[in-house]
């Protein structure tokens, strides 16, 4: 036992998630279709025909595959995490992709998104993908559920409207050619906060939430338009915005989490990170500098908001599930000017995750046991927001 236990510690942090991930079991017309992952671009996914064992229609088309399920035709293109259905665009955490000849579809889109978005047609349980007994005996019949198919399941809006399913943003900092802060081991902010966010949007929709992403590869999104996004992709739904980072500072000493929400900075250090977080503008417009007129432009947008005080309460569950795991001190919630975080209209929060300026935090930050546990902290934090905070959301909508 202990030999075995040994070889998995020392397998490469990639094969050991892979071992990990199990068979996808599809059950639904004709005979059972079981099969292991494919691993080809470092995630599980599954090839695209799966779906006909649902009833599905899969074709090719000359980007990708068109996917044909009841009433509703979904659209996936090869190299992108983005597919439309109904007139709505939606986002898996991993792209979709071509190999072999034979197109791939992301393992969230299995255990996930089909479950969620057809309560009423097809359920995910233990590996297993299943067609519900009505919609079994419709796709039998080559037509679509009886009118009393719903009763299989929960009653489901139609696909080109929003549900009431939480939706979290989270905005992978800088990207492209603004690095953010670079340790001095050569560590990269903009390489770290990226696979976190991977992490974290893999663990939040496994939770089931729907989740996207400012950015998915190494790319400059303005900062104006990161809220912008989280906006239209959370309607009228409840959600939340999580901008995630790694602090820095000349003195290499210095260590520590911290979570900032939007307000008027009170001290020199909650200013002297909004200024630092706040320079990427340059990469968008290099003769722009962040003035007073921009945050008294943003502070007068705040005064009595309702998100204040939500985003001051989801920085402080962030901070209190950080001290279970952070070796460094809990530098506390704290408030600032930034600008990624103006025009949010949900909680929103900036997650500094350790200072990548000090030696010993900048090999915890690219270590990979430390980003899963600071996911699961973030994981649980937003668990706890949304049991928790049921009667400020019931206020803001």
């Amino acid at each position: 036992m202990m030999r075995w236990a040994l070889l998995l510690l020392l397998l490469p942090a990639g094969l050991a998630s892979q071992a990990a991930e199990p068979a996808l079991q599809v059950e639904g017309v004709g005979e059972p279709v079981s099969m292991s992952p494919a691993f080809h671009r470092g995630y599980a996914a599954f090839p695209a025909w799966t779906l006909r064992t649902l009833g599905a229609r899969v074709e090719a088309t000359r980007r990708g595959v068109e996917v044909v399920l009841a009433a509703d035709t979904l659209h996936f293109e090869a190299g992108s995490p983005f597919f439309t259905g109904s007139g709505r665009t939606w986002q898996l955490v991993e792209p979709a992709y071509r190999e072999g000849g034979v197109f791939y579809l992301p393992w969230q889109l299995f255990a996930h998104w089909l479950p969620t978005t057809f309560p009423d047609r097809v359920s995910f349980a233990d590996g297993r993908l299943s067609l519900r007994a009505t919609a079994r005996e419709a796709a039998l019949a080559g037509g679509d559920p009886p009118p009393g198919a719903a009763a299989a399941g929960p009653p489901q809006e139609p696909l080109g409207h929003a549900a009431r399913v939480p939706v979290v943003v989270i905005d992978p900092g800088h990207g492209g050619e603004d690095t953010g802060r670079v340790g001095p081991g050569g560590l990269k902010e903009k390489d770290v906060v990226l696979e976190v966010s991977h992490r974290l949007a893999r663990v939040l929709a496994e939770r089931g939430y729907e989740v996207r992403m400012t950015r998915t590869t190494d790319t400059l999104v303005p900062l104006s338009r990161r809220a912008k996004m989280a906006n239209e992709w959370r309607g009228n739904r409840p959600g939340l915005f999580l901008s995630i980072h790694a602090n820095g500072v000349s003195n290499q000493r210095v260590r520590g989490f911290e979570t900032f929400f939007l307000s008027e900075a009170r001290t020199e250090d909650e200013r002297r990170v909004a200024e630092m977080e706040n320079a990427a503008i340059a990469y968008e417009m290099p003769d722009r500098v962040v003035g007073t007129e921009d945050l008294d432009f943003i502070l007068n947008n705040l005064r009595n908001d309702y998100y204040v005080r939500a985003s001051h309460t989801l920085a402080g569950l962030v901070q209190d599930q950080f001290t279970m795991f952070h070796s460094g001190p809990n530098r506390g919630v704290k408030q600032a000017g930034f600008l990624v975080l103006v025009g949010a209209f949900m909680p929103a929060v900036l997650i500094e995750l350790g200072f990548i300026s000090n030696p010993v935090e900048e090999r915890l930050l690219g270590s990979a046991s430390f980003q899963n546990r600071a996911v699961q902290a973030i994981a649980d934090a937003v668990d706890r927001f949304f049991k928790t905070q049921s009667d400020l959301w019931d206020a803001s909508t």
